[in-house]
């Protein structure tokens, strides 16, 4: 069984941070998962290592789309 490891090292917080910001992309946010994770399938290292890349990616999106959610909730409730 394989283990696989996530935030093991540097570049994890840059993938988590291009994924936050990508969320503010909004229509285009989709086509940068596709190009990040084709990136990451043709980069040469272990698969365990790429599935991790691509985690952390996502787990940097959906903290940023949270974080569009609420500021959007905000804009329209009037308290921004």
């Amino acid at each position: 069984m394989a283990r696989e490891y996530i935030f093991d090292d540097k570049r994890s917080l840059w993938h988590a941070f291009l994924g936050f910001v990508s969320a503010f992309a909004l229509i285009y946010s989709l086509l940068i998962l596709l190009i990040y994770t084709v990136y990451q399938i043709r980069e040469k290292e272990k698969p365990t290592a790429t599935l991790g890349d691509i985690v952390e990616f996502l787990i940097g999106y959906i903290y940023g789309l949270a974080v569009v959610v609420w500021w959007m909730y905000a804009r329209l409730k009037g308290v921004l």
